[in-house]
């Protein structure tokens, strides 16, 4: 017995459709590629290059304008002039200088025997102490004290006595001397002031001392 295989012939429709599935396989693959393709192609950057700035074109009819202050302003001169001054002004001040330095020597000289004339009349800044009982004197006007002589001459007309106040310093020279009662004559207190000066002297002494003088015009 003869065996035999039967087999279905394909028709027309079911080719078309195998053909239509191929077809649309293959157009998807040729769209993947090209599409990858596309994306690995760099793309080219533009860069805009700037534009020169055009600078405006400059009338060379038209003046400048040139600015005029409103103040006047005089250039500066430099003249023999004010060489001059200035240096009469330096030495101007030079002199002020020297003037002031003077006074205040002066005024200085002046404020030291102030001080010093204090200190021998006031008995708080030294110890003063008394002629005749603690410092005795060791020189006197002739014809005064109990001394022997005549006074020395005068033009005084009035008679009577003067007493003296005086103060002697450590050398023992009277710096000053004044009326303390007596008379009061200005021509009789004016000459017992030039004897004290130039006659009385009293001994050496550490400190000043202070008394009194007795003259007796006759």
């Amino acid at each position: 017995m003869d065996f035999r295989r039967k087999t279905k012939r394909l028709s027309g429709l079911p080719i078309a459709f195998y053909v239509v599935v191929l077809l649309f396989f293959v157009l998807l693959f040729s769209f993947n590629s090209s599409y990858y393709k596309n994306s690995e192609i760099p793309q080219p950057v533009v860069v805009e290059t700037p534009q020169a700035i055009e600078e405006p074109i400059q009338d060379t009819l038209t003046k400048p304008e040139i600015y005029v202050p409103e103040a006047e302003v005089l250039p500066p001169v430099a003249t023999i002039d004010d060489d001059k001054n200035q240096e009469l002004k330096e030495k101007d001040k030079d002199k002020q200088a020297a003037e002031t330095s003077k006074k205040e020597k002066v005024a200085d000289s002046k404020t030291k025997q102030k001080e010093e004339e204090k200190k021998q009349t006031d008995p708080k800044s030294d110890k003063v102490t008394k002629i005749g009982k603690d410092r005795p004197l060791t020189a006197f006007i002739p014809g005064t004290m109990g001394k022997a002589g005549k006074l020395p001459k005068h033009n005084c007309k009035t008679k009577g006595q003067l007493v003296m106040f005086f103060t002697v310093d450590k050398s023992g020279n009277v710096t000053s001397t004044g009326r303390s009662s007596g008379i009061k004559d200005g021509c009789n207190i004016t000459a017992a002031v030039i004897w004290m000066k130039q006659y009385v002297k009293a001994k050496k002494s550490q400190s000043n001392s202070q008394g009194t003088y007795t003259i007796n015009f006759n």
